[in-house]
């Protein structure tokens, strides 16, 4: 069984006349654009000929954080920034929220950086839910004895196993002799990690002092089926849902929650359209979210089922593809390419300043 506890309940006297429960809220049907922009301008287009949303339509911006809005060095791309902090200026009713597998310590950096301090946010495919005020409105989490029996299986098979509590993770068994450091690629997720191989950390998982989120199981690619299956052989009877944001790594999480029920929860919220709501992400862990959206939008970089779902891609994460999709709906005419070289007058006015133009790039005649 999964732990859950409703946002509802936080409401003194209970929900407020008309207010639907986000559970309540439809499911999405792809929305098209009108043909012509409010000034009768030709629409615009992707790289593909798609027709891409008027930025009149964009009522909501919905993103994972890995893969898409990180490069894979973990770290925000500008043409990110920059795209998101310029719609915060022009179109600050638009709710731009985060919805990721990974633990809210772990997003404030980028949610600084962004400017979305005053938005909610998904966090761990959508098992939590926070308010601006980062506090819980919504959480479910897994059965302890499920968790310890999953555990133990890991430990028979001689693989790691994490299991994510609300702001730091656990580290309950470990690969000997694997291909890979998996403790370390733990931490490039979500860096509070905590060796508890040994002490009572499982005994509070099981007396419910310890709620367990999300269990993070990282391993070769290639065994990774053959695990799936074996977990859902071993656990028939048990809720629980298995997903992936990546192809290396099988993330387990109680039944119902995915990150279309945190679409549906935030498009009630703020009294959205889902038609009206666009989406970003690059795992399997996006695909419920795509097909709940009008408008979804895989990374080059993303895995074949986002991709084969999504109604647009964009360019790769470590490219700025969000940022570069944005721009295309909120701001058509910018562009920001890098240069690729200095002219050979600047390179001279570099020299001159250096006083060093015998060694320069310029005067070896590197540079035509």
């Amino acid at each position: 069984m999964s732990g859950f506890r409703s946002a509802a309940s936080s409401f003194s006297g209970g929900p407020r006349p008309g207010m639907n429960s986000p559970w309540d809220t439809p499911v999405a049907t792809p929305f098209e654009s009108p043909a012509t922009t409010p000034g009768g301008s030709p629409v615009l287009r992707d790289s593909d000929g798609k027709r891409l949303p008027k930025a009149a339509d964009i009522h909501m911006i919905l993103s994972d954080v890995d893969g898409t809005l990180f490069t894979d060095a973990h770290e925000l791309h500008p043409r990110v920034r920059d795209a998101i902090q310029y719609i915060r200026k022009i179109r600050p009713e638009i709710p731009i929220i985060p919805v990721t597998g990974k633990q809210l310590p772990s997003c404030q950096s980028l949610i600084k950086d962004l400017g979305i301090e005053d938005m909610p946010a998904g966090c761990m495919h959508g098992a939590i839910i926070y308010d601006n005020q980062r506090k819980i409105e919504q959480e479910m989490y897994l059965d302890g004895h499920f968790v310890r029996d999953v555990s133990r299986l890991m430990r028979k098979h001689n693989k790691s196993t994490f299991l994510y509590v609300e702001d730091w993770n656990a580290m309950v068994t470990k690969e000997e002799n694997g291909t890979k450091d998996w403790e370390q690629v733990a931490r490039g997720f979500d860096p509070a990690v905590k060796d508890e191989r040994e002490g009572d950390f499982m005994q509070k998982v099981l007396k419910g002092k310890e709620r367990i989120y999300k269990v993070f199981l990282p391993m070769d690619e290639e065994v990774v089926p053959q695990f799936i299956e074996l977990i859902e052989k071993t656990f028939p009877t048990v809720p629980f849902k298995i997903t992936r944001a990546l192809p290396y790594i099988i993330e387990i999480v109680a039944e119902g929650v995915d990150k279309s029920a945190a679409l549906a929860f935030f498009a009630a919220k703020f009294n959205v359209r889902p038609e009206n709501i666009i989406t970003f992400g690059d795992g399997e862990n996006d695909v419920g979210m795509f097909g709940a959206a009008g408008y979804s939008v895989a990374m080059a970089n993303g895995m074949p089922k986002p991709k084969a779902v999504a109604k647009y891609q964009t360019t790769s994460n470590d490219d700025g593809g969000v940022g570069r999709f944005l721009d295309m709906i909120f701001r058509p005419e910018y562009v920001k390419e890098p240069d690729a070289g200095l002219s050979v007058d600047h390179l001279k006015a570099l020299d001159a300043q250096l006083g060093a133009a015998s060694a320069s790039p310029l005067a070896a005649g590197l540079y035509p």
